[in-house]
């Protein structure tokens, strides 16, 4: 259950009319001077007298509790989140023998895997799930937030896991069988590649038309060469584009390291904006109970001042 609030908080205002009630009930009615009896002068008040001085009192809290209904105090119920508030995301990273070609100071796969971990310890709530492909694909871990277990399976990480090649489609595939089943908010699969699609299985364009009809978000990376001639040879960016096109998602390019943490940093900012601070369909309404108990004590203040506590002073 969500801690209470108020739909109208700005109405609690309406309590501070209890406070010249409040300085009414403190002040004493000027008393009427009458000749000293010495046998009555130390005697108490009885319970009567002392009751109806306080009867004011009722009225100060019922005007409390009147202004509490009026601000709309409720509890939203966890248990009927709109389904789908947050962030399933599924990593699919190519781990081709050509990812290990040089990258900066180090290789294509080990920035990668620098970057993808990063990533996923800078995640808070979101659930990440890992896909490597090559030939095949090879389904790691559905999305789950147990982050340390995830960081240590993308350290592991060496090409030559799956027969050699570049299987784009059926990297996307198994990446979109995680996801099938979410009720995420945002569910999004982040491919990472430096070919092109050379592998006999799923088509890529068929696994795009896949991702569009789910409803699920790719984002494709190119880690390609700074060279423009070497980068037309090594990956196919009209591919890419089209895949993460059809899907509402984007391509993006990184051809050194900087640019590959830039690339998740951007990806990360993006979907963190298409999801809103987390809000309940239903709540527990509490104002009744606050305006029927102000209203009880109202009653009970008439009914003994005219009664019980009738001409008596307050």
């Amino acid at each position: 259950m969500n801690g209470l609030e108020f739909a109208a908080p700005a109405a609690l205002a309406l309590a501070l009319l209890a406070i010249p009630l409040a300085w009414t009930v403190r002040r004493p009615r000027p008393a009427v001077p009458v000749a000293a009896i010495p046998p009555l002068a130390g005697a108490r008040p009885g319970w009567r007298l002392r009751f109806a001085r306080a009867l004011p009192a009722l009225r100060v809290l019922a005007v409390v509790l009147l202004a509490i209904a009026v601000a709309g105090p409720r509890r939203g119920d966890a248990r009927t989140l709109v389904p789908g508030e947050g962030i399933d995301i599924v990593l699919s990273l190519d781990l081709s023998s050509s990812m290990l070609a040089s990258f900066g100071d180090s290789t294509r796969l080990a920035v990668t895997k620098d970057v993808a971990r990063e990533f996923i310890r800078s995640r808070q709530n979101d659930r990440v799930g890992l896909v490597v492909f090559q030939q095949d694909a090879l389904a790691l871990s559905p999305p789950s937030t147990d982050y340390a277990a995830l960081d240590r399976m993308v350290a592991d990480l060496d090409s030559g896991l799956l027969p050699d090649g570049t299987g784009i489609g059926v990297g996307l595939a198994a990446a979109l069988s995680m996801l099938q089943e979410s009720t995420a908010a945002s569910r999004v699969v982040i491919l990472l590649t430096d070919g092109e699609h050379n592998a006999p299985s799923i088509r890529p364009e068929a696994a795009a038309a896949l991702a569009a009809a789910l409803k699920i978000r790719v984002y494709t990376i190119g880690v390609v060469s700074p060279s423009p001639i070497d980068r037309g040879r090594e990956i196919d960016e009209r591919l890419l584009r089209e895949i993460a096109a059809k899907t509402g998602g984007r391509y993006f390019a990184a051809s050194d390291p900087g640019q590959l943490a830039d690339v998740y940093d951007e990806i990360s900012s993006l979907e963190r904006s298409r999801i809103t601070r987390e809000s309940f369909d239903d709540y527990d309404y509490y104002a009744p109970w606050f305006a029927g108990a102000g209203a009880a004590l109202l009653a009970l203040e008439l009914l003994l001042a005219g009664t019980l506590l009738r001409r008596l002073p307050a």
